[in-house]
């Protein structure tokens, strides 16, 4: 037994090295920068640690104890189908291990599954080099090493769904040249299935390479036209093939995706560069990344000194037929041009420019570099001398260029710009001092060039990772325990089905990560429809967020916003309050308090209502416009009750004094423009208001008043509000101050202040809460009630109504009234509606995902069609061995 294991061990060690070295490096690296298990930082930054980190979270609740998630969730800001969130955010299979890290524990489950990632992208490169015979031993990890701590990889380790692309591509162009080889089918299907199922979004990139990488290798292996028609044929019919294997995931997710990322594509297409091409050339430099890089930079290249000057003398290597090296330059000519030619970009995002991460396709030609480098160098067979030579000159061009436009790359130094060329001076001595295969030291070669790949890679890292700011494990820890205490505590109270609005929060899907349904929500994959409905409500939106901090007594009640968590202030709190207040809430003082813990309060909302009711037809033509919610909330409850246009419920209050300091004195101030008068001075507002009565009070605000432009104070406090918004919303300043005086004010952060939309109004809290009570008597009592399932009864007294709901619409959604199925349609353009006749009626809603049977079908059987000849073989040899 020992000595089948010594003998695995030493037949497989360059394997093992290659998964081992990257791992290595990378632990190391995080060991020293005191990563969480080791040290009171995270890994945690950006939409790691803001977006992917409650995906996860979310991850382990569902296989754990609610496998109804995977298809949808109320979680999912007011609701939503979650099977293209699982295609885009959580089916790489690595994510299992996130099983085995609860609570806190989980940014070291992050840890875990980043470096196995590391180990599992330098094992599949190495593999690929080792079956196509074109590296062995040391050369090995020389190249796979570099593959793994590429500049993508380390640019992107926090995008970890995306990793697994760069895991699968190495092995999917093996199958791919088994398939044109030897004719060997299943594997290519299997493993192409498999990364589209991994991930849709990276595996479309992968595609669109396979069709560049068949032309390039078919060159390598052209017999006559009758094998190149024939491989084309295989690869087709087998890709092909590979994409119906997927079709489980891949149609009910493409019309997933026609509601949300669908309906931004690009329309118009400039055929423009979208900069100066020569600027990529600095992203060759180690440590050529910082946050600037992220939102809008130039794409992640850096390979190390080997694999750039194995790619450049790869096109003067002769022993390449010429017309290989020609096909390889076009395809390399199309890929360079590709990460700077706005119609390629787009055509490698799949015509959608990037929200943040541009050209994140670039591992793509990172793989095809360092994939022609090991090529060239074939065995350690190096080229001449004069054409390292050449490859030296260019590469001396490179460094020379960006040491002569250092100032126009914020993330270069010249401490990095001179690692970079030692690494290279030192490359290339090895390379030349061995060029000439007889020596003896001949041998020395490939572990002398991986002694210097180590270190240059890891430079690059450190360097690169340097650059970046992490959250403390304190910071993910406190406010995610507390937010589970927070979500048991309301499951114990309380089994039925509601919504919990938050006052503190950690992040926007932090309903999504504890089993709330918040109405918050942050992924690629929102429904258009739903941002739309914010942005109409008063509410924070994005085309890709939504985060429900604005509330009032209406939308509160007619959202089910039934609970609502709140941190305490720092007077009611022993020591620091670590829980950061999400925006301000006056109203909770017309709320419950139902539960309170060392951190928070929990409040019940006494007018929540159901999330179905009876409303009047007339909530059928409600019209959609934007940046006047108080408008549109008006409508909204006056249509449910069909109540006359003329009542309102919002009435317009003058502020009592307002003080301009180093501004311009207006009269009339919603819509006005405000200008400093010294701009060398600060320059505020303040303007006062003391409540006549005990009702809510809510200011507008316009978008130009977000927090780029102008920072508020309640009070002399911060004002607690969501920075960021693109259409007007509503701030609620007060509610029980009769004769308190209320003072805001606003610092300007620019020379001008426009105040769009700034209008200050006073709710007739008496009046909506009697059409609530009249709307709540008519609510559907829901008798049952889960993710994808609900039932309930619902008495209707009157004519022409129909059944209202803040269930977004989804033709997923099937409706049964009275045991019978009847068509549903939009109320509002976003929620679930139909027709309701007179009288008790019983109500059943289901929800499957749209084409979700079609596409299990078709994947179904394409794995009968694909495994059916193997299994007739098996089964012959075993009829022949009888």
């Amino acid at each position: 037994m020992r000595t089948k294991s010594d003998s695995f061990l030493k037949k497989n060690r360059a394997l093992i090295c290659s998964f081992f070295l990257p791992v290595i490096i990378m632990l190391g690296y995080f060991i020293f920068r005191q990563m969480y298990p080791f040290g009171k930082s995270s890994l945690l930054t950006v939409d790691l640690g803001q977006q992917y980190i409650d995906f996860f979270a979310f991850f382990r609740r569902t296989l754990l104890h609610d496998p109804s998630n995977f298809f949808y969730s109320f979680s999912k800001a007011l609701g939503g189908g979650m099977l293209g969130e699982w295609a885009y955010y959580l089916m790489s299979p690595f994510n299992l291990l996130l099983l085995f890290f609860p609570g806190k524990t989980l940014t070291a489950g992050i840890m875990f599954i980043t470096l196995a990632k590391y180990g599992c992208a330098g094992l599949s490169f190495a593999f690929l080099l080792k079956k196509t015979k074109m590296q062995q031993g040391a050369a090995l990890p020389l190249f796979s090493t570099s593959y793994a701590l590429m500049g993508w990889f380390i640019a992107n380790q926090l995008n970890l769904l995306w990793l697994d692309a760069a895991i699968f591509l190495p092995l999917i162009i093996y199958c791919l040249i088994q398939l044109t080889v030897k004719g060997k089918s299943i594997a290519y299907i299997l493993m192409l299935g498999l990364m589209l199922i991994d991930n849709y979004y990276m595996g479309y990139m992968i595609c669109l390479f396979l069709l560049l990488f068949f032309c390039w290798h078919e060159t390598v292996s052209y017999q006559n036209a009758k094998t190149f028609f024939t491989h084309l044929w295989l690869f087709i019919l087998h890709s092909l093939s590979a994409i119906c294997l997927a079709a489980v995931i891949l149609i009910p997710t493409f019309f997933s995706l026609l509601d949300s990322k669908g309906q931004y594509t690009q329309e118009s297409i400039s055929f423009k560069f979208e900069y100066q091409p020569l600027k990529m050339l600095s992203k060759f430099i180690i440590g050529s990344f910082n946050f600037e890089q992220m939102p809008s930079g130039y794409p992640n290249l850096f390979v190390g000194s080997l694999a750039l000057i194995g790619f450049l003398t790869y096109f003067i290597n002769n022993r390449f037929k010429l017309k290989e090296r020609f096909v390889a330059f076009v395809i390399t000519a199309f890929l360079f041009l590709s990460l700077c030619f706005e119609p390629l970009d787009l055509l490698w995002h799949g015509f959608q420019f990037p929200v943040w991460y541009p050209y994140r396709f670039s591992f793509i030609v990172s793989f095809w570099m360092i994939y022609l480098a090991a090529r060239s160098f074939k065995k350690m067979e190096l080229p001449q001398t004069w054409k390292i030579g050449l490859a030296a000159f260019i590469y001396a061009g490179i460094i020379w260029y960006v040491l002569d436009n250092i100032k126009k790359f914020s993330y270069i130094s010249k401490e990095n710009l001179s690692f970079t060329a030692l690494f290279a001076a030192l490359t290339l001595i090895v390379l030349g001092a061995f060029a000439h295969p007889n020596t003896k030291y001949s041998k020395l070669i490939p572990y002398l060039l991986l002694f210097l790949s180590v270190i240059e890679v890891s430079a690059n890292a450190v360097y690169s990772l340097n650059n970046l700011s992490y959250l403390t494990q304190s910071e993910y820890s406190q406010p995610a325990s507390s937010l589970s205490k927070n979500s048991k505590t309301l499951s114990t109270r309380d089994q039925s089905l509601y919504r919990t609005g938050q006052v503190y929060s950690r992040t926007k899907n932090d309903g999504l990560a504890n089993g709330l349904n918040s109405g918050s929500y942050f992924s690629s994959a929102l429904e258009k429809s739903i941002p739309d409905f914010y942005g109409m409500l008063g509410s924070p939106d994005g085309d890709n967020y939504v985060t429900y901090s604005n509330g009032t007594i209406i939308s509160d009640a007619l959202l089910n916003m039934k609970y609502f968590i709140s941190a305490k202030d720092e007077s009611e709190v022993s020591g620091k309050q670590p829980l950061t207040s999400l925006t301000e809430k006056p109203d909770l003082k017309t709320y419950t308090p139902v539960s309170t813990n060392n951190l928070t309060k929990i409040y019940r909302n006494p007018n929540a209502i159901s999330l179905g009711y009876v409303a009047n037809k007339k909530l059928k033509t409600l019209k959609e416009f934007y940046d006047n919610p108080i408008n549109y909330q008006t409508q909204w409850l006056s249509d449910i009750t069909n109540t006359s246009t003329n009542v309102k419920y919002f009435n317009a209050v003058d502020f009592n004094e307002v003080v301009f300091q180093n501004v311009n004195q207006q009269v009339n101030l919603t819509d006005a423009t405000l200008r400093r008068n010294d701009l060398s001075k600060d320059a505020q507002v303040v303007f006062k208001f003391t409540p006549k009565t005990n009702d809510s009070y809510y200011l507008t605000l316009g978008s130009s008043l977000d927090s780029d432009n102008v920072t508020l104070f309640l009070n002399n406090e911060p004002l607690k509000q969501y920075g960021t918004f693109r259409h007007t919303v509503i701030v609620n300043i007060a509610n029980h101050s009769k004769n308190n005086e209320i003072i805001l004010t606003a610092k300007f952060k620019k020379p001008s202040l426009w105040l769009n939309n700034f209008v200050l109004y006073r709710l007739n809290n008496r009046l909506v809460k009697q059409q609530l009570t009249q709307i709540k008597k008519q609510q559907v009592k829901l008798n049952h009630a889960s993710q994808r399932s609900l039932s309930g009864e619902v008495k209707v007294s009157g004519h022409n109504q129909i059944f209202a709901s803040t269930i977004p619409y989804s033709k997923g959604w099937h409706v049964k009234l009275n045991g019978k199925k009847v068509q549903t349609y939009k109320v509002q353009g976003t929620f679930l509606g139909f027709d309701l006749p007179q009288g008790k009626n019983k109500i059943q809603l289901s929800y499957w995902p749209p084409y979700f049977g079609t596409g299990l079908l078709i994947t179904l059987l394409t794995l009968v069609l694909i495994l059916l000849p193997s299994c007739l073989k098996l089964k012959k040899r075993i009829s022949k061995r009888r």
